[in-house]
């Protein structure tokens, strides 16, 4: 038995240490700091309650419906399976609590608890009586507080909506106590946890292992330990039936002030119909325990009833703002509504009503795509012929296997000969642009030929610019797929001569392309393809429709084109930046390594100092423009640039570093000034020479399990930094964002200096990075993900967030970059990032996602895919100039293109930490082509000016002035924390 936690006989008290933090109290920099200490235990009496409800949930792979209510044990194995308890606390209704403890047993002492969370839980739930998973109705699981009948938040939620930081849940974490002789363990409980349990603002205390993963690194062999299970005894027990030891000192009758009616808001802007935003401040309490919560209900015509806990705020200090966003219930647009908010003290004690209507928002949720009138020619079987050779006109999206002529996608008979494009019956090529935006059909010739040659031209509008291209084939587990765009230079042999994959090709396509300038006149312009093979000539008639508006020179909306090297700021590397540029995306390359070197980096001087001035001049050109001289948007900055800065660059990270799992423990007050100066050092530079535009990013992307095939040197980091699993690792990427902030917002002027991270496991990193990262990159695309980043933003400040994954294969419909920027621009991100797009030697005979730029002598080559992701930004911003020139909503704008096109998508991976794909199997070419010409016509009625920049990517409201109350217990006795070995 462990001596200073009693588990028999009478509580004693006695006299140890406590550690505590609060956050949004202290200064920020006390965020960076290991927990300060004072005296313990707790004043008062404590009380024994037994734990009388109990489960476990399996937060991925196939169990996540499966119930564990009836089984012996609980369990705990980082963001994997995570337990739910509860007690009966209503005997200390009434009382101040003022310390508590969550006492448990181990099954196996070797394998205990470290660090854990204890949550407040948002949503009434069904213990259930399974022991393997087992789905049981009406039971909980991670999936749903009841399965079958009640979710734990909105529909699509998991239990990680509704416990941990989301759902308006309160959380801290601590260190367990090693197992005593006997096996038993404790972790403190922040008092105001249990005071919310006992106040009926929570329905049970969620349990979390925060550490996770643990590693070694003994006698010169690093051992990573992939989320030991860690089990312990449940109240199904019987004999080791865990409890809460909960201190309370003197009791609390006295109510809460009533909410203050004059700090009472109600604002509709933004918010689709049905929904608000409420506001109010926290009023004070005068009985010892605080406000803690709310009671709210709401009168809707003649039905009254509880607003769903997860909707509702927690208290703030006296007289800060609380927002509640009434979203997912049934109310009717313009709606009148009565709200009762009622405040609630840790003791129990409710307040008197504040009573106030509430109009909902009147905004239709759906703003029409108006129809143009546009109709796609009708299918054709005859084709027109140049000396034998088939001539079709397909879409940019399309392709032709080059042996079989088969099409991917797969289009119904007579595609060929009438489609959006063009009608074989009639000859004639079709096509509408805006200004500043490029236009591309396919051209498919099915035959052979010594030599066919292609000019596509504009006698009656010269300031049009049309290019020709041919393709260069790789193979694919499909068959011999077009992707790589040559510069088409003289006659095309078919099958080609210098193109050995296509040695047997019977079907060859040429790229058609228009680029429309902004001095282009709006209205019909005549055009002619002329195709000459064998002394033949076929003329083919185009016409183009150029509309009255313009896209912007700065971009709305990012496709990134991600690398990690091969891509200089000078020379041929440049040419890499002005390809990507010029298809209206961003080369983002990241220059720092797993074992902390730097490509491309300054030199270091003595602790730390970085010499910038010939890195400044090689990079300059990208942030002032000039790297872009001659290209259609002349002068545009880089929007977005990787900052060197990594774990230990420039400061040598192993020289300040003390084994822990825990930064602010792990890190000395040497390692954080040297990088503190390091930071302000640049952000200074950037705003001096008048780097405005372009977004810089710290961002780091160490793995600690790297160090597994590496020797420890050659991957720096001590957590998994990219990607991010455990809490423990979510804690250092918070550490080193409050860090950075610390340093550039004091010195950064108009320099945007911003921390991003690169998240998959989203769901598991509770609000830790909230007001810190001001861009989080979202690996995946699913519904939960999304609503918990809207979340954050209504309710917290203004972040922004980008969805990342592979390129679609060469083997699989080119549709999909242009509806992944369509389907991530609706659900309110700032751009997406196409995963690793470098192209090696290799890759010009096999083909593969991650191949979208091809190296050349004479310069990098486009694929057919990148020009894939310029027509998705292309469109991408037509909707954005649709919400201005229309006064539409975002939500709105989005909803009536899904009303267009199907943007469904599944994320494909090979992998658990693969970036993934995301597949779109329900678009086809000629819904983008319909969206695309509706959007058109509705903004050529307008004709809008030019803007150069229509949407400025949102300044996030982060920073180290205003974080979440979140971090270490509050009153906890002193435990050494558990360390690496």
């Amino acid at each position: 038995m462990n001596p200073l936690y009693p588990r028999r006989g009478p509580v004693t008290q006695f006299s140890i240490v406590l550690m505590t933090i609060g956050c949004l109290a202290l200064p920020a920099s006390a965020a960076t700091q290991p927990a300060s200490r004072s005296d313990w235990p707790p004043p008062g009496e404590a009380v024994r309650l037994p734990v009388t409800r109990d489960t476990w949930f399996a937060g991925v792979g196939s169990a996540t419906d499966g119930n564990n209510g009836g089984s012996h044990k609980f369990k705990l194995k980082g963001r994997q399976e995570c337990s739910l308890l509860d007690a009966d606390v209503s005997g200390l209704k009434g009382k101040v609590v003022t310390g508590a403890l969550l006492h448990f047993h181990a099954i196996d002492p070797k394998v205990p608890a470290l660090r854990m969370t204890v949550s407040t839980v948002a949503t009434p739930w069904v213990e259930g009586t399974g022991a393997s998973y087992d789905e049981q109705k009406g039971a909980a699981c991670f999936n749903q507080a009841a399965l079958g009948e009640r979710d734990w938040a909105y529909p699509g939620s998991t239990f990680m909506d509704a416990a941990f930081g989301r759902g308006h849940t309160i959380w801290r974490f601590a260190d367990a106590t090693p197992p005593d002789a006997d096996g038993w363990q404790a972790v403190a409980v922040d008092p105001a946890v249990v005071a919310a349990r006992i106040a009926g603002l929570s329905h049970g205390f969620g349990v979390y292992d925060d550490v996770g993963c643990t590693w070694s690194y003994v006698d010169g062999k690093f051992t990573y330990n992939l989320y030991p299970n860690r089990f312990f005894h449940s109240k199904d027990s019987r004999n080791f039936v865990p409890y809460l030891q909960v201190w309370v000192d003197g009791e609390d009758g006295q109510a809460p002030a009533p909410v203050d009616s004059a700090a009472f808001n109600v604002s509709t802007d933004g918010l689709p119909a049905g929904e608000a935003l409420v506001t109010w401040t926290t009023p004070a309490d005068a009985g010892g325990s605080g406000t803690l919560g709310y009671n709210v209900t709401y009168k809707a015509g003649e039905k009254t009833a509880e607003m769903p806990r997860y909707l509702v705020p927690m208290a703030g200090k006296v007289g800060q703002t609380v927002k509640m966003h009434i979203q997912d219930l049934p109310f009717e647009a313009g709606q009148e509504i009565e709200l009762t908010i009622r405040p609630v003290d840790g003791a129990g004690n409710v307040g008197k009503p504040l009573v106030r209507k509430v109009k909902l928002s009147s905004t239709p949720r759906v703003f029409p795509i108006a129809d143009s009138g546009f109709k796609p020619a009708k299918p054709h079987a005859d084709l027109p012929e140049v000396a034998g050779l088939k001539v079709a006109v397909i879409d940019l999206v399309d392709k032709v296997e080059a042996k079989t002529g088969k099409m991917v996608p797969d289009h119904p008979a007579g595609y060929k000969g009438g489609n959006h494009l063009w009608s074989a019956k009639d000859r004639t090529i079709r096509l509408q642009a805006a200004r500043n935006e490029h236009v591309c059909f396919q051209v498919n010739l099915e035959g052979k030929s010594e030599g066919v040659t292609a000019k596509l031209t504009f006698a009656d509008n010269k300031n049009l610019k049309p290019a020709v291209y041919r393709f260069d084939y790789v193979n694919t587990t499909a068959g011999l797929m077009p992707d790589i765009c040559v510069p088409l230079s003289g006659a095309l042999p078919i099958p080609a001569t210098d193109d050995p994959e296509a040695a047997e090709q019977s079907n060859a396509s040429l790229l058609c392309e228009v680029y429309v300038p902004h001095a282009a006149p709006a209205g019909s312009s005549k055009g002619e393809l002329v195709l000459t093979s064998a002394g033949q000539t076929l003329r083919l008639p185009v016409e183009l429709a150029v509309w009255d508006f313009t896209l912007p020179n700065t971009l709305s909306w990012v496709p990134e084109m991600n690398c990690y090297g091969g891509a200089a700021p000078t020379g041929k590397g440049l040419d890499y930046y002005r390809l990507t540029h010029e298809h209206r995306t961003c080369l983002t390359q990241l220059h720092s390594r797993w074992n902390g070197r730097v490509d491309f980096g300054p030199p270091v001087g003595e602790g730390g100092k970085v010499d910038w001035s010939d890195w400044s001049k090689q990079f300059g050109r990208l942030f002032d423009g000039s790297a872009f001289a001659g290209l259609p948007r002349d002068g545009e900055p880089l929007e977005r640039f990787y900052l060197p800065f990594n774990e230990t660059w420039p400061i040598d990270y192993y020289k300040h570093y003390t084994k822990s799992y825990w930064p602010e423990q792990a890190l000395s007050d040497e390692y954080k000034a040297g990088m503190r100066r390091a930071f302000a050092d640049f952000a200074k530079m950037a705003d001096g020479r008048g780097w405005h535009e372009t977004i810089f990013w710290f961002f780091l992307n160490g793995k600690v399990y790297n160090k597994r095939v590496r020797d420890w040197d050659q991957a720096i980091s001590t957590w998994v930094m990219d990607e991010p699993r455990d809490i423990q690792d979510f804690w250092a990427l918070r550490w080193y964002g409050i860090l950075f902030h610390e340093a550039v917002a004091p010195v950064r002027g108009d320099a945007k200096m911003w921390y991003r991270a690169d998240v998959s496991y989203s769901p598991w990193g509770r609000d830790t990075l909230w007001g810190i990262c001001d861009m989080e990159c979202m690996g995946g695309n699913t519904v939960q993900k999304v609503r918990m980043k809207r979340d954050e933003q209504v309710l917290w400040g203004t972040s922004t967030f980008t969805q990342y994954g592979s390129a679609n294969h060469p083997k699989d419909p080119n549709i999909q970059p242009i509806v992944w920027c369509l389907s991530s621009w609706a659900n309110g991100s700032v751009g997406v990032v196409a995963w690793q797009v470098m192209a090696g030697q290799e890759n010009w005979s096999a083909g593969n996602e991650t191949a979208v730029l091809y190296p050349h002598e004479d310069g990098p080559m486009a694929s057919v895919r990148l020009k894939a992701f310029r027509q998705g930004q292309q469109m991408v911003e037509y909707l954005t100039m649709l919400e201005k020139v229309y006064s539409q909503p975002h939500f709105a704008v989005a909803a009536g293109m899904g009303q267009v096109v199907d943007l469904k998508g599944v994320v494909h991976k090979a992998y658990e930490d693969d970036a993934g794909t995301i597949r779109f199997d329900k678009a086809d070419p000629i819904a983008l082509w319909t969206l695309r010409h509706r959007l058109g016509s509705m903004l050529n009625a307008k004709k809008p000016p030019y803007q150069r920049c229509i949407q400025p990517v949102p300044t996030p409201q982060t920073g180290p002035d205003r974080l979440p109350d979140i971090g270490y217990v509050r009153v906890a006795p002193k435990v050494e924390p558990a360390r690496p070995e």
